[in-house]
C-alpha cells in the first residue's frame, strides 16, 4: 500500500472512530463515569432562540450532557417554517452527530403544501423519538357572548361568510385546524394568516377577527384576563392548566379529524443513518425524559411529556402523513 493510500486510509478510520464515538457517549445510558464524546452532538432547530421548541431542546440537551458528558449544541437555522433546518439535516452525515428537533409539520405538511421540495422528509429524515405532545385551542372574542362551542357554530351559522378565524400562518396547523373545523361543521368561516400568535390574538382581542386557533400555551394569558375565552382544546385529554376547558372529541359534536388530531415536536436523525445508532440516540432522549425535573421544566410550557421507540414513533409519523394529507389535500393549499 502506498503512503498516499496509507493516509487516506488512517482519515478515514480517524472519521470513523470520531463518528462512532461520537454516538456511542450520547447513547450512554446515564453511568457514572460515562466518557465525554470527543465532538459535541449538534441538534437543528428550525425557529429563533428563545421560543418554545428552542428553550425545550436545551432543557433536554443539559439533562444528556449531564448523564453522557457528550455536549449537545443547539444550531438555530429560522427560515420558512423550519424547512431550512430540516433541509439541513437531510443532507447531513448519518453518523448520529446531527439531529432535528422539529414539530408535526416537517413530515405530516410538507409533503403537501409544497409542489416541490429539495428533499423527501419521509425518506430522508428518520424518526427518533418525540419528546412531547401539545394541544391547540379554538378560542373567541368574549364580547360574542359565547360560552361553548355549539353556541359559536350557531352564531357562524347565522352569519354567514361574516365570521373569521386567525391562524399563525398559511400552512399551519392552526390553519388546517380552522379548514377542518369549518368543513365538519358547515360554517363558513373566513380564513385570516398571521405571522404567528402575537399579531393573531392582538387582532382577536381589538376585534377585528371574531376567533382563532392557537396554542394553549400562547392562549392562556388571554384567557386569564378574560380578553379571549377558550372553547375546547385538541388532543384526547384536556389541558391540565385548563381543566374546565373540554376537548372537541368528549363535545360529540362529529368533527372529523380534529377530534384526533395529534400535534408533537420530535427528535430525526439523517435517513441513512443505521438502526443501531437510531436505537441508541432514541435510548438516550428518553432517559433524560425520564428526569423529573426535565419532565417538571417541560410541563410548565404547557406540553406533555411523551417518548417513543424509534419503531413506534415512525408508525405514528406514518398515520399523520396520511391523516393531514388527506386533509391538505382536500383544501388544495400550497405555499408554491
Amino acid at each position: 500500500m502506498t503512503t498516499t493510500e496509507n493516509r487516506g486510509r488512517s482519515a478515514l478510520d480517524r472519521r470513523a472512530v470520531m463518528a462512532g464515538a461520537a454516538a456511542l457517549a450520547l447513547a450512554g445510558t446515564g453511568r457514572a463515569g460515562a466518557q465525554p464524546a470527543t465532538r459535541p452532538v449538534k441538534v437543528m432547530v428550525g425557529f429563533p432562540a428563545g421560543g418554545g421548541l428552542d428553550t425545550m431542546v436545551r432543557i433536554i440537551g443539559e439533562k444528556v450532557r449531564e448523564t453522557t458528558g457528550t455536549s449537545v449544541i443547539v444550531e438555530n437555522r429560522p427560515g420558512t417554517a423550519g424547512r431550512l433546518a430540516a433541509e439541513a439535516v437531510a443532507r447531513a452525515e448519518p453518523d448520529g452527530a446531527t439531529l432535528l428537533a422539529a414539530p408535526i409539520v416537517v413530515t405530516a405538511f410538507y409533503p403537501f403544501i409544497y409542489r416541490t421540495l429539495p428533499f423527501d422528509p419521509m425518506a430522508d429524515l428518520v424518526p427518533v423519538t418525540r419528546f412531547c405532545t401539545f394541544q391547540f385551542a379554538l378560542a373567541v372574542d368574549p364580547r360574542l357572548k359565547i360560552d361553548s362551542v355549539p353556541e359559536f357554530i350557531a352564531y357562524a351559522k347565522s352569519h354567514p361568510g361574516k365570521v373569521s378565524f386567525g391562524s399563525l400562518g398559511a400552512g399551519t396547523p392552526s390553519h388546517f385546524l380552522g379548514l377542518m373545523f369549518s368543513n365538519a361543521t358547515g360554517t363558513d368561516l373566513t380564513h385570516v394568516p398571521y405571522r404567528g400568535s402575537a399579531p393573531a390574538l392582538q387582532d382577536l382581542v381589538g376585534g377585528s377577527i371574531q376567533a382563532v386557533f392557537d396554542t394553549t400555551a400562547s392562549l392562556m394569558p388571554q384567557h386569564q384576563a378574560g380578553t379571549a375565552r377558550v372553547l375546547a382544546v385538541t388532543g384526547t385529554a384536556r389541558s391540565p392548566r385548563l381543566p374546565a376547558v373540554p376537548t372537541f372529541g368528549e363535545l360529540k359534536l362529529g368533527l372529523g379529524d380534529i377530534e384526533s388530531a395529534d400535534l408533537w415536536y420530535g427528535f430525526f436523525a439523517p435517513g441513512r443513518t443505521s438502526p443501531d445508532t437510531v436505537e441508541r440516540l432514541a435510548a438516550t432522549i428518553r432517559t433524560a425524559l425520564a428526569d423529573a425535573t426535565v419532565r417538571e421544566r417541560l410541563a410548565g410550557l404547557d406540553v406533555t411529556v411523551v417518548s417513543d421507540t424509534p419503531a413506534g414513533f415512525a408508525e405514528i409519523v406514518k398515520a399523520d402523513h396520511a391523516r393531514w394529507g388527506k386533509v391538505i389535500r382536500a383544501s388544495g393549499f400550497t405555499l408554491d
